[in-house]
C-alpha cells in the first residue's frame, strides 16, 4: 500500500500489539463501568461490553474469560489508579496530615467521577448476594483503603497528634464505612450542598481524636 500524503509528512509509530491489545482491554474496562454505573452489573453482559466499546460482543470474553474476570479486572484498574493517586498526594505526608489527605481524596472521587464510584458501588452491592463470588476481591481491594488510614494513624498516635488509647483499626474501619455512607447518599440525591456539610461534620470526627 502507498502511503496517504498525510502519513508520510507526519510519520506515526507503528503500535505493537501488544499496546493495541491494552488499549482495547482500557476501551472495554471503561465501557464495563459505564454500563455497570447505568444499568448494574447484572444488568450488563459480556456482549454489551464489547458493543459499547466499539469491538465485537465476543472480546471481552476472548479477554476477561468471563464476568468475574472482567469485574475483577475493573476492580484492580480502579484500585491500582486510587493508591497511584493517593501516593502522589501525599508526598511524604504522615500522621493527621495524611488521614485527612486520604478521606479528601476518597471523598472527592464520587465529585470528580460520578460514574465509576457509581459503577464500583454497584459491584459492592452486588457482591452481597447476586454474585458472592466477588466478596473476597472486593474485601481485599478496600482492605488496602482501610490499611492505608490505620497506618497513618498509628503514625499520628506515635507522634502525639491522637490519644494513645485511640483503636487506630477501628477508626480506620468507621472512617471508611462513614466515607461510603456519605458516597452513597451523594449518589442518590446528588446533593453538593448536603455533601460537602456532611464531610466537613466527618472530618470534625478527627479533632475528637485528640
Amino acid at each position: 500500500m502507498i502511503p496517504s500524503t498525510q502519513e508520510t509528512s507526519v510519520a506515526r509509530p507503528r503500535r505493537t500489539q501488544a499496546t493495541r491489545r491494552q488499549e482495547s482491554d482500557k476501551r472495554m474496562l471503561r465501557a464495563a463501568a459505564r454500563l455497570f454505573a447505568e444499568g448494574g452489573v447484572s444488568g450488563t453482559s459480556l456482549a454489551d461490553v464489547g458493543v459499547a466499546a466499539g469491538y465485537s460482543r465476543g472480546l471481552p470474553v476472548e479477554r476477561f474469560g468471563n464476568k468475574l474476570g472482567l469485574i475483577t479486572a475493573l476492580l484492580d484498574a480502579m484500585d491500582a489508579w486510587f493508591q497511584a493517586h493517593i501516593a502522589r498526594l501525599l508526598d511524604g505526608t504522615t500522621g493527621m496530615r495524611a488521614v485527612k489527605v486520604r478521606m479528601e481524596a476518597h471523598l472527592a472521587s464520587v465529585v470528580r467521577d460520578a460514574t465509576s464510584t457509581a459503577a464500583l458501588y454497584s459491584i459492592y452491592t452486588e457482591s452481597l448476594f447476586v454474585m458472592p463470588e466477588l466478596q473476597q476481591h472486593v474485601a481485599a481491594v478496600t482492605g488496602r483503603w482501610c490499611d492505608g488510614l490505620a497506618a497513618n494513624l498509628r503514625e499520628a498516635r506515635r507522634a502525639g497528634e491522637i490519644g494513645k488509647k485511640v483503636d487506630c483499626d477501628g477508626e480506620a474501619r468507621f472512617l471508611l464505612a462513614a466515607m461510603r455512607g456519605l458516597v452513597i447518599q451523594y449518589l442518590l440525591d446528588r446533593s453538593d450542598a448536603d455533601f460537602a456539610r456532611s464531610k466537613k461534620i466527618l472530618l470534625a470526627h478527627l479533632e475528637r481524636l485528640q
